[in-house]
């Protein structure tokens, strides 16, 4: 094993040991929430939260981070007190907008953390590249992107667009549509509401509806799964397994290309199209009036009705009726 040099332990021992590195100096503020319309959040590392709270008031709480590196400028502790003192936060309009510092050097000596609570009617617009979000309770229309941190929502009332790379995406409970755009991150949803819409290229989908909405998702190499589906359905991965279970009222058009498909139907009457390359198509629970075979079943089950097409390369597919 290489030695360590004395020199960077040395320093490494003077970082972790020093105080102002450990710092984090909160602060609050308080603004009239008349004409306010938008929040406006950008942070770089920092985390955002946004709850719903007054409908008069917007409270803006957060936290000014000492920085840990090398690269930290020989003040930070200065640094951090000014801006704890003087927050990036500004009024334009009908707008709220809360930033990370301007100056460069300030933001390699601290990270900004959000904290708001905001009237539930206002419009959420939230950047972030390596730090966490969350928000919860507003009815306004939200817009969340991350380069790489996690982003969760709660009782969403409004149309939801959410865009990251690497981060993982959990949605719980909405009520309008939701648009989810993601790299290489995991989507998991419970209580949707509305439609819902999703492009990923290697993240798994995991979904479950209280509402009516249609589900429109599309992945690369990751598995969906979508639960309580009432809606249309558009799914497809080129090499995920795919289940739906729900009652549809219009089409299902399933397709994947080298794994199964596990589709639950809680009662008829569909028509089913159902095809696999060099797997097998299984149905239980009810009789197709139609052609049957090992590859390939088409046909109405009971008196026939929405149509479920379901199509794979070369893996299964198994279609439970009645469960």
């Amino acid at each position: 094993m290489r030695a360590i040099p004395a020199v960077v332990v040395a320093i490494a021992l003077q970082v972790a040991g020093s105080p102002a590195m450990a710092q984090r100096l909160p602060f609050q503020k308080s603004l009239d929430a008349a004409g306010v319309t938008t929040l406006d959040v950008s942070t770089i590392r920092g985390k955002i939260n946004v709850v719903s709270g007054e409908t008069d008031r917007i409270q803006i709480g957060g936290a000014v981070t000492i920085r840990i590196g090398l690269n930290v400028p020989e003040n930070p502790l200065e640094i951090a007190q000014k801006i704890a003192a003087n927050p990036p936060i500004e009024r334009v309009g009908d707008t709220v907008r809360l930033r990370p510092p301007a100056d460069e050097r300030d933001r390699r000596a601290v990270t900004v953390n959000y904290d708001v609570r905001v009237p539930p009617n206002t419009r959420i617009l939230t950047a972030s590249d390596s730090g966490e979000t969350t928000i919860a309770g507003v009815t306004g229309s939200v817009n969340v992107r991350t380069q790489s941190a996690a982003i969760g929502l709660q009782r969403i009332g409004g149309a939801a667009i959410v865009s990251t790379g690497s981060g993982a995406v959990v949605v719980e409970g909405t009520s309008g549509p939701l648009t989810v755009t993601t790299s290489s991150s995991a989507f998991t949803a419970r209580a949707l509401g509305g439609n819902l819409h999703v492009r990923t290229m290697s993240g798994a989908v995991n979904a479950g509806f209280e509402g009516a909405g249609d589900a429109d998702i599309e992945t690369g190499s990751s598995a969906i799964q979508l639960r309580g589906v009432r809606g249309a359905v558009t799914a497809a991965s080129r090499s995920g397994r795919i289940t739906v279970e729900g009652r549809p009222d219009r089409q299902w058009a399933v397709t994947t290309g080298s794994s199964g498909i596990d589709v639950a139907v809680a009662s008829p009457p569909v028509t089913l199209d159902a095809t696999t390359g060099s797997g097998s198509v299984q149905v239980a629970g009810a009789t197709v009036n139609g052609t049957v075979s090992k590859r390939a079943v088409t046909g109405a089950i009971g008196t026939g009705g929405p149509p479920l097409r379901l199509s794979s390369r070369s893996g299964s597919i198994r279609i439970n009726v009645g469960r």
